[in-house]
């Protein structure tokens, strides 16, 4: 008799597929090696492991610019760390909700968005994702580039730092980058085995700097976190409550592409209660203590140069020491390759590779992944805090909120959790095809989300839209969230019911 179930309950609330179904799509063309669903065994990781995974990718020389940019923009550094904690405390909620099917199912993203945006569709999300890492690594590789212009300055007293040598530091940076890249697992594995460590003595030194810095100016930490608004930059920026508000939708967007991602992590773990409290006991903890330490580093830096800073490389170009600066330079290096080989290189060149296997390999989406970074223009991104803040991060929260948005509103509330997994592998099942493998009704809700708030960026619809604009993520969110809901209304083919889905599932536990 044929086994009638393709996947199994092995714990309360958690799925694998059957090892017939598995077999059965082992020559299926939507199936590979990165897209098989986790099985029971493969399911390990705890709160602490989720936790230690945050840490890490929390962790990251632009990591201190957050609350930084917001000082240097004028506002108040105790408001502008309450800032940085109200949005990431927001972006916790779709990255949490997110998270909830990869740890039920086991699938990583881009099986996840096949469920919603159809078998072609689900490039969409993916591409999206993987040009907006692409961006992150440019910023990376132009603060790289400024330790590789500090260390030449080292050997030529004549050499310009900041001018002509941090252009050349950034080509360097994006060579190396290219280089670990084509090499593959082989390439980023030595320097990920250091970088944590090195990122944490680059931290406790940086503190130890301010501090001192701090002392021969007669400035205390105190001083450092008690000082007030500066009204003047404020009302050069759009006034406190406009600077408050972009300020929580730019920090909202920095975890925005994880947000949309996260089922690739979350599918290891060993339950939702492991996913949900190792996320949310590490991500805001590990975020703040770094912004603290940015925060002041803006504050001690207004005292002792009139400008306060936000890119922390700047310290690089105050240090007196030559052996020192090439010293610390060494460790910037190591430290934001290993953010940058991690998070902002191989996902995209797979989000590029995954568009056309047979024509563009991993090594063909690394080396469209460094041409990116040059057409990003880091210089202008990461150049001073307004365009890091409002330009950057404030447009991919625009785009990327919307995506979010339709893959909550679909899981929860079109689909309740019900998910046919084998359909989303078997090439002769039709539940997730839509309309030649393309949901225009989320591609519909996603274009009409960000479309509005986008006004604002080119000056259009006056008033209005410019606020819609510095509050784009949750505006686009909600926009996004309720479009879906009613586009899917007379959908009925993805939707399972209770009881087929009973059918397809066979309960493995006591």
């Amino acid at each position: 008799m044929e086994n009638k179930y393709t996947q199994v309950e092995f714990s309360e609330g958690l799925f694998e597929l059957s090892p017939e179904t598995l077999q059965e799509l082992a020559g299926s063309k939507y199936m590979n090696a990165d897209l098989v669903p986790t099985s029971a065994t493969e399911r390990t990781w705890s709160t602490y492991n989720i936790g230690m995974l945050w840490v890490g990718m929390v962790i990251c020389i632009t990591g201190f610019s957050y609350a930084a940019a917001l000082i240097a923009l004028g506002m108040a550094p105790i408001i502008a760390l309450i800032n940085v904690l109200i949005g990431n405390l927001i972006i916790l909620i779709p990255m949490q909700l997110n998270s909830h099917a990869g740890t039920r199912y086991g699938i990583p993203f881009p099986v996840f968005s096949r469920i919603t945006f159809g078998r072609i569709g689900a490039h969409l999300p993916s591409l999206t994702r993987a040009i907006v890492a692409a961006g992150w690594c440019a910023v990376q590789c132009w603060v790289g580039g400024a330790a590789f212009s500090s260390i030449i300055s080292v050997f030529s007293s004549s050499w310009d730092t900041e001018g002509t040598g941090r252009f050349i530091g950034f080509g360097l940076f994006l060579v190396v980058t290219l280089i670990l890249g084509l090499r593959g697992s082989e390439g980023i594995k030595w320097i990920e085995a250091i970088g944590s460590p090195v990122l944490i003595i680059l931290c406790v030194g940086l503190l130890v700097w301010i501090v001192a810095l701090g002392n021969d100016y007669g400035v205390s930490v105190a001083d450092m976190f008690l000082a007030g608004n500066n009204e003047e930059a404020l009302a050069a920026n759009g006034g406190m409550a406009y600077v408050f508000m972009a300020g929580i939708t730019s920090n909202i967007a920095v975890w925005a592409t994880l947000a949309l991602n996260i089922p690739d992590f979350s599918r290891y773990a060993k339950s939702q209660k492991a996913q949900f409290r190792g996320q949310l006991y590490a991500m805001p903890t590990s975020v703040m203590a770094l912004v603290i330490i940015g925060a002041m580093f803006a504050k001690v830096t207004e005292v002792a140069y009139g400008k306060a800073e936000f890119d922390p490389t700047v310290v690089l170009l105050h240090l007196d020491s030559k052996i020192v600066v090439f010293v610390v330079s060494i460790g910037v290096i190591i430290g934001t390759l290993t953010t940058n080989m991690a998070a902002n290189v191989v996902a995209p060149a797979n989000g590029f590779a995954n568009l056309a296997p047979k024509k563009v390999s991993y090594k063909v989406g690394i080396i469209i992944t460094c041409i990116l970074c040059v057409v990003y223009r880091p210089w202008w991104m990461y150049g001073d805090a307004g365009a890091f803040m409002f330009s950057w991060l404030g447009t991919c929260g625009t785009i990327l909120g919307p995506v979010a948005a339709i893959l909550v509103a679909d899981y929860f509330v079109v689909k309740k959790k019900r998910i046919n997994v084998k359909a989303l592998y078997d090439e002769k099942d039709d539940t997730y095809e839509y309309n030649n493998g393309w949901n225009a009704r989320a591609i519909a809700a996603w274009v009409l989300g960000f479309i509005v708030p986008m006004l604002g960026k080119f000056g259009i619809g006056g008033t209005v839209t410019m606020w819609l604009d510095a509050n784009s993520y949750i505006v686009g969110f909600i926009i996004a969230f309720i479009l879906y809901i009613v586009f899917m209304k007379s959908e009925k083919k993805s939707y399972i019911s209770e009881e087929q889905f009973a059918e397809m599932t066979e309960k493995k536990y006591a």
